[in-house]
């Protein structure tokens, strides 16, 4: 698969020992900046840009994806407008259902797509920077704690 924008690429886990999250953000600009501040608060990241409007995403297929699979969480951003979207959600819950996936949405989609995010966690789009960290360390919490990278 060919990764939209060139200069994004999803980068390998810089900091072995820390907690993997990989983000998944169609706009560039908006991916990179949530990935700096997830880097800041002391996770390892990796950035995708979800595949171009003409391909699949290799989870989708048979391929699978070594940055999903090797991530401790996932943050879906690339909305649920669309089939290609909404199909990426669909393998991303199927084929790492063991992997807290946070999925940033509108509130008209969460309640539209309710069924497809039942057991996700949402945060609500635009999601700023604090708002996706204090996302992240919640779902990596053990319960009652709140997690440290």
């Amino acid at each position: 698969m060919r990764l939209r924008g060139a200069g994004l690429s999803p980068q390998p886990w810089p900091w072995l020992g820390h907690p993997r999250v990989l983000i998944e953000h169609a706009e560039e600009a908006k991916g990179m900046s949530l990935a700096a501040a997830v880097r800041e608060a002391g996770y390892a990241v990796a950035v995708c840009p979800g595949p171009a409007r003409s391909e699949r995403c290799p989870l989708a297929g048979d391929e699978g994806c070594e940055s999903a699979h090797g991530a401790d969480v996932i943050v879906a951003g690339l909305g649920l407008g669309t089939a290609q979207s909404r199909e990426v959600l669909e393998a991303l819950r199927a084929r790492c259902a063991d992997i807290p996936l946070i999925v940033e949405v509108s509130p008209e989609d969460r309640e539209e797509w309710s069924d497809l995010l039942q057991g996700c966690e949402t945060v609500v789009s635009p999601v700023t920077p604090e708002a996706l960290v204090t996302a992240v360390r919640g779902v990596l919490a053990p319960p009652g704690r709140e997690a440290e990278p």
